[in-house]
């Protein structure tokens, strides 16, 4: 959902008129569907908007921005105020504030996919929803400051403006990240098939209790058994060998059919722990390459806005 380069040019026109109409103020949300329609989510807006691809009317974008202004028009409640007289200095400001939110944004949304995949390693590692908010808040500052300092002038930010600031940016990233409802679940799913498969290996090893010494080495089989029922506990034995020598490479030199058959025997629980395991590797593995880029790019003193503008062009 980050990457424009994935979306064609009008949906990039689409984008762009959608964040310059709804600003800082409005949060939205965009996404391509399986028949790469794009579908718009905006706070406040009960249903979603979609619109097409590379659309043959060439008055699609015109149709498109009318529609997101009914609604837009249509969840706004009127609220009857004192017209007062604003100041100019006090318009510039409040564009200049409007720009350091909408930088932020942009920042924002091109890590989003990692941000989910962080956030989700950390509730399932702490196994509670309390530490998201402190997340989201420390990921907004960190996008406060870069944007701060890519600022080619430094204007000063009380900080009462700054407070708002980031209530702002903080807004646009809970429409954008997943909620606490969504993460309390996928605990309790998690929980639930973790105590299953607990209850399951409880009563196979009252059943069975001498089952976890049939598994021994290859010669200890060949001796007892003969070559022919070597053969037949050939899966156990590599299992075995991989967890002995603790190589995941091992597992991977095996072939898929041998691969499937090993990973069949895991539980439903077991194998959503397993994967919730890779996730987090790989979590781990991006963290890892994003840290040595970083670390590249202070090496080197690149700008950061120029990065941000080559990966939008690529």
């Amino acid at each position: 959902m980050c990457k424009q380069v994935n979306y064609s040019k009008y949906q990039k026109r689409v984008i762009k008129f959608l964040s310059d109409f709804l600003g800082s103020e409005t949060p939205f949300s965009y996404e391509r569907t399986q028949t790469n329609h794009l579908k718009v989510l905006i706070d406040g807006v009960p249903k979603p908007l979609f619109t097409g691809s590379t659309p043959s009317d060439c008055k699609s974008i015109n149709n498109f921005m009318a529609e997101v202004k009914r609604e837009v028009k249509a969840s706004l409640v009127p609220i009857e105020e004192e017209k007062k007289p604003v100041r100019l200095p006090d318009v510039v400001q409040r564009l200049c504030h409007d720009k350091l939110i909408q930088a932020c944004v942009k920042s924002l949304r091109t890590r989003l996919d990692v941000m989910k995949i962080q956030e989700e390693s950390n509730v399932f590692a702490s196994k509670c929803v309390s530490q998201v908010a402190d997340f989201r808040m420390e990921a907004t500052k960190h996008a406060i400051k870069f944007a701060l300092q890519a600022r080619k002038q430094g204007i000063y930010i009380k900080p009462k403006e700054m407070r708002e600031i980031e209530t702002s940016v903080l807004k646009h990233l809970n429409f954008m990240m997943p909620t606490m409802a969504y993460y309390a679940d996928l605990l309790g799913k998690k929980d639930k098939y973790l105590l299953t498969a607990a209850n399951t290996e409880l009563m196979t090893e009252t059943a069975q209790p001498s089952q976890s010494k049939l598994v021994v080495s290859d010669e200890v089989k060949a001796e007892r058994y003969g070559a022919q029922s070597e053969r037949k506990v050939q899966p156990e034995t590599a299992t075995v060998r991989a967890v002995d020598k603790n190589s995941p490479t091992e597992l991977m030199g095996m072939s898929s059919a041998n691969r499937v058959c090993l990973l069949r025997k895991l539980t439903k629980a077991q194998a959503l722990s397993l994967i919730d395991d890779i996730n987090q590797a790989l979590a781990l593995n991006r963290d890892e390459d994003i840290a040595k880029v970083v670390a590249m790019i202070k090496e080197k003193d690149l700008p950061l806005e120029a990065i941000i503008s080559r990966l939008e062009a690529a």
